[in-house]
């Protein structure tokens, strides 16, 4: 095991380095590991980042649930996890610091930050394949442990529970014998710092008035089968005034639920971690803090997203209907089913919209009082993505969405509607 350290002119860092002078010192360090057949046979080169390069990501962190002082000037914490606290206070400053040159420990959790990029290149990962699982730089301790057998002592228990170990970016099941093609590209160390001061001699770009929006780039790579098997569901409770959401997961891998109050956005996101066949469950105070208005927004790894919204008050009505639903999974056939529950005591409408990756629809159901019904669509044409939303026409404030992909063990596709979706 060796750890490459790139000189600060050839590490792609803005300043003293540039993309070509990056991109020469991977060509040659990729000569070096597969001049030899015997020795690339039995190599993994993995290329770190340390920053996003300035890149906006839309993707929040996977970190424990802040701490923060509420409004009557307590301490409080923003979520909950199924960890034990003691495990999760290393996620948290609260350490003495190890020089006089660290900030005051406020509390604050220390990450995992914005995503980065990381390169896994080896004979078992050739393709162009794409992986969606958590990662962090504990990720590659963590590849070493499974490699050697070895403990790294250092890896606290959130991070080993949210964080993959990287053995899900191979394929060591089937052999890559084909030979190795010939990169495009290619330049030599000369020609690459000559371009490199040929841009710094040019003028720098003026930044426009008005600037736009990036565009998200669009297509589809294929993509690793991921450990997640993620659930959300809502009980609106009007009798107690509140919305109480309910977090389980019934995957490989402990994972992040990320909640924002669209109505207080000024309040920090709970964040929800749970492990493999847990649960969790949080309220809102709906009646308290909107008059019974509640927009709940969760995201989860790699695209998982369910938005609630409503108002308590529609449900207080004589005859009313009462309705939610639930996302179930077809795992053996990677397909998404929903099931429309009534709660109340009138009959209860419900209209189905896709949002994306297919034109037909809509769907439509009457549920009876205290009864229920299922609707069920096949994802093959998606690679199991799916994303509908959900109204009803006796109560024009209900709304539900969820979206994200169906995990059968198989591997798919990334994201065919990235770039395209509506948000």
């Amino acid at each position: 095991m060796s750890w490459i350290v790139a000189p600060s002119t050839y590490s792609e860092h803005p300043g003293p380095s540039s993309p070509v002078q990056g991109g020469w010192y991977i060509q040659e360090v990729l000569d070096a590991l597969t001049a030899v057949p015997e020795v690339w046979s039995k190599t993994v080169l993995i290329v770190n980042f340390d920053e996003n390069d300035g890149y906006f990501d839309h993707v929040p962190s996977p970190c424990a649930p802040s701490t923060y002082t509420d409004g009557s000037g307590n301490p409080a914490v923003a979520g909950k996890t199924t960890l034990p606290e003691a495990d999760v206070a290393f996620e948290r400053y609260t350490h003495a610091a190890a020089s006089t040159g660290q900030p005051v420990a406020d509390g604050k959790v220390y990450g995992p930050g914005v995503r980065v990029p990381m390169y896994v290149i080896s004979p078992w990962s050739r393709g162009g394949w794409v992986n969606s699982q958590v990662f962090d730089h504990t990720s590659v301790l963590r590849f070493l442990e499974q490699r050697f057998g070895v403990v790294e002592s250092n890896i606290s228990p959130y991070r080993r529970a949210v964080c993959g170990d990287l053995t899900s970016a191979f394929n060591f099941a089937t052999p890559n014998s084909e030979a190795l093609p010939t990169l495009g590209g290619r330049t030599s160390k000369t020609a690459a710092d000559q371009l490199r001061a040929a841009q710094q001699a040019l003028a720098q770009i003026v930044p426009p008035t008005n600037p736009q929006l990036p565009v998200q780039s669009i297509g589809t790579r294929p993509s690793r089968a991921l450990p997640y098997e993620l659930h959300t569901s809502a009980r609106a409770d009007a009798t107690a005034g509140t919305v109480r959401l309910i977090f389980s997961n019934t995957g490989k891998q402990a994972a992040v639920f990320h909640v924002y109050d669209k109505l207080h956005l000024d309040r920090p996101p709970r964040r929800y971690m749970v492990q493999p066949d847990r649960l969790l469950e949080d309220s809102w105070a709906a009646m308290t803090d909107n008059a019974g208005l509640y927009d709940l927004w969760v995201l989860g790894p790699n695209g998982y997203h369910r938005h609630f919204r409503g108002d308590l008050n529609r449900l207080r009505a004589g005859g009313a209907p009462n309705p939610e639903v639930r996302v179930c999974y077809d795992v053996a056939n990677g397909n998404v089913f929903l099931k429309m529950l009534n709660g109340g005591s009138g009959n209860g409408n419900f209209v189905i919209r896709a949002k994306a990756y297919r034109e037909d629809g809509p769907w439509t159901a009457t549920v009876a009082a205290g009864s229920s019904a299922e609707q069920h669509w096949d994802l093959k044409g998606s690679g199991r993505w799916y994303d509908f939303a959900v109204t009803s026409s006796a109560d024009p404030s209900y709304y539900r969405r969820f979206a994200g992909r169906v995990e059968t063990g198989a591997h798919s596709v990334s994201d065919p509607a990235m770039g395209l979706g509506d948000l």
